[in-house]
């Protein structure tokens, strides 16, 4: 009699674990009743101190951290694009690849090398796909350089790209960010230097761009105060 209560405990492990493991997965996506009051230390965090943007004057950096490996990011991909083409004017939407761990450094080269070929715009969908969607295992400079090859993208050129000193000083001047971002997980977005959000965060990828939105219109509004501070004190 134990031994038959044993199998059936184990049999109901092996049922319902798979489906808490999708149910914690699912969490960080995007099928999230909408929110419209968002709360710091909640939906998003405030990052001290905050980091200095590299944007135009007047301008509002809106940054995604993410990993091509990533299968959020990649299901983030149509809800930021959307996003992108409709943003207001002021925002300076641009990525960055992090590297939370050495199995990520591979995809982090790859962009900053199709970055520096002027590849990237292009080819930036179609490396996603190919991993998430055709099972590519895209995992090192070889077999990347094949891959891209077939897009009509110079493997030698890429390959050399790859271990460029370009590519080696953005590598770290990532990772010298993404610390100061406090950043732990991708995807996150990051506004203006000041405050980060996640799906998980927010509540799904939805509430991630109205999130964006806020706090972007926030700081433009910052940003005219601060003018018209210095405006006064000339």
């Amino acid at each position: 009699m134990q031994n038959l209560n044993r199998i059936v405990k184990n049999l109901l492990v092996s049922l319902v674990l798979p489906l808490l493991v999708v149910s914690a997965n699912a969490e960080d996506g995007h099928n999230h009743a909408p929110v419209s009051n968002f709360i710091e230390g909640k939906h998003y965090h405030r990052i001290s101190p905050a980091v200095e943007t590299d944007v135009q004057e007047g301008q509002v950096e809106v940054l995604e951290l993410f990993w091509y490996g990533c299968p959020h990011c990649y299901e983030f991909e149509p809800h930021i694009k959307g996003w992108k083409d409709t943003k207001a004017d002021y925002i300076t939407f641009t990525r960055m690849p992090a590297v939370l761990n050495r199995g990520w450094l591979a995809h982090a080269r790859a962009y900053y090398a199709l970055e520096t070929m002027g590849e990237l715009e292009r080819i930036h969908p179609i490396f996603f796909e190919a991993i998430h969607v055709q099972g590519r295992r895209l995992r090192d400079v070889e077999s990347m350089a094949r891959f891209l090859s077939q897009h009509d993208v110079d493997a030698e050129k890429f390959k050399s790209a790859y271990d460029s000193l370009y590519v080696e000083t953005k590598i770290n001047r990532s990772g010298q960010l993404v610390r100061q971002y406090g950043s732990s997980s991708v995807p996150t977005v990051i506004i203006n230097g000041k405050f980060r959000t996640t799906a998980s965060d927010a509540g799904g990828f939805e509430n991630v761009l109205r999130v964006i939105d806020m706090l972007s219109e926030q700081e433009l509004q910052a940003l005219a105060v601060s003018e018209s501070s210095e405006q006064k004190a000339e």
